[in-house]
């Protein structure tokens, strides 16, 4: 019914999972594009293909080189799945190839498409594809990994607002996005999954030493909305001068000036940073090292990271916004501050101790259970 808001069960049995009887079509990145979005479109992938007859659909080009910040946005080993439910055919500025992604889409005569959402950089194109999708008689429904970009603009919500208005259906991750969404579009069908676990990262190559009494890890994508300056900023004020952090994550903005303050605090003996793109390999050691992962956003809707975090059952300390609020569980999987408050973000950091990290890690590992692929895939199938 029109302004219907479901949340969906993230801890159906797998004994609920649909037989292969219908056809869908994903579009979305996938490797050999990194980041969280990539991530996430291929392990969605995976689980739609265990229960429909399934077409990705990706990109040979995401951005132009001068629109992404970073060094690249593929893999370094330059990887490509060789799945034959696969197309890589999209390039996002190049009209031509829109035609011939929804040419394919059309060709397999899926009863879904599902198309990921995350900045209005894609309106153009997503709007061709799902305008094109409904006139076909093809159910659309964005999953929307943000509903608005991180930098909002009044030209963006209007072409927001007009290109999720081509869809049926949504799945947010979070409440916050549920209310952004029905703002934009009232009376829209929308469903709240939270971001699955990331299971797929591997084990730690070896075990790693603590380097201090407590161990902090900040990782990812660095960009001014996850606030690793307010991070730094409660370093200096924190009692506890036993500490390490690690950065680990390429520079979008800002690495000379984190690199300023670090050292005007007198903590370049307590933070490390990695300014680069991290492997899997590399991911899986800093997070075994770590006794808890840091998100100090200013703004944001939900984090892959936090995913990350919790495969390895490590808590987290993060501020008390979008998706954050619905899945970390205070003092039982981790921490919530108010945000762009240094202070109350080094009062927890001086009460945590390794010990008390440790111990939140069966309750991680319990609630971690409920973030599942196969739930989200069974919501967006609307089973």
């Amino acid at each position: 019914m029109p302004g219907e808001t479901t949340l969906a069960n993230p801890a159906r049995p797998p004994s609920e999972v649909s037989p292969k009887s219908r056809r869908v079509a994903l579009v979305g990145p996938l490797p050999p594009f990194r980041g969280g979005i990539a991530q996430h479109t291929n392990q969605l992938r995976v689980a739609l293909g265990k229960r429909s007859e399934l077409l990705a659909v990706s990109f040979t080009r995401q951005y132009p080189a001068f629109l992404f910040p970073g060094e690249s946005d593929r893999e370094p080993e330059g990887r490509r799945l060789a799945e034959a439910n696969c197309r890589y055919l999209i390039d996002s500025l190049n009209p031509l190839t829109w035609r011939a992604a929804f040419e394919a889409i059309r060709g397999h005569s899926p009863e879904i498409v599902i198309i990921a959402w995350w900045t209005v950089f894609w309106a153009p194109c997503f709007w061709y594809l799902a305008w094109r999708c409904r006139r076909a008689d093809m159910e659309v429904r964005f999953l929307c990994h943000n509903v608005a970009d991180h930098e909002a603009a009044a030209w963006k919500t209007a072409l927001t607002k007009a290109i999720l208005g081509q869809a049926g259906s949504f799945v947010v991750q979070s409440r916050q996005e549920q209310q952004a969404l029905e703002a934009l579009c009232p009376g829209a069908l929308v469903q709240v999954h939270p971001h699955p676990l990331y299971d797929q990262f591997p084990d730690a190559s070896a075990a790693a030493s603590p380097r201090a009494d407590l161990e902090l890890l900040f990782y990812g994508f660095v960009r001014p909305y996850k606030g690793l300056d307010t991070l730094v900023e409660a370093l200096g004020l924190v009692r506890n001068k036993a500490l390490r952090l690690t950065v680990a994550g390429e520079f979008w903005a800002g690495l000379d000036d984190i690199r300023r303050r670090i050292d005007s605090l007198g903590l370049a003996d307590r933070v490390e940073l990695i300014p680069r793109y991290v492997s899997a390999e590399e991911t899986a050691d800093y997070f075994a090292r770590a006794d808890a992962l840091v998100l100090p956003y200013r703004s944001g809707t939900g984090s892959g990271v936090l995913a990350i975090a919790y495969h390895y059952g490590k808590p987290v300390i993060a501020t008390e916004i979008g998706a954050f609020r619905d899945i970390v569980r205070q003092r039982e999987t981790g921490f919530l501050v108010p945000p762009e408050s240094p202070e109350a973000l080094a009062r927890v950091i001086d009460d945590l101790t390794r010990e008390t990290a440790a111990a939140m890690a069966p309750a991680i590992r319990d609630f971690a259970r409920t973030m599942t692929w196969d739930s989200l895939a069974l919501s967006l199938l609307g089973d």
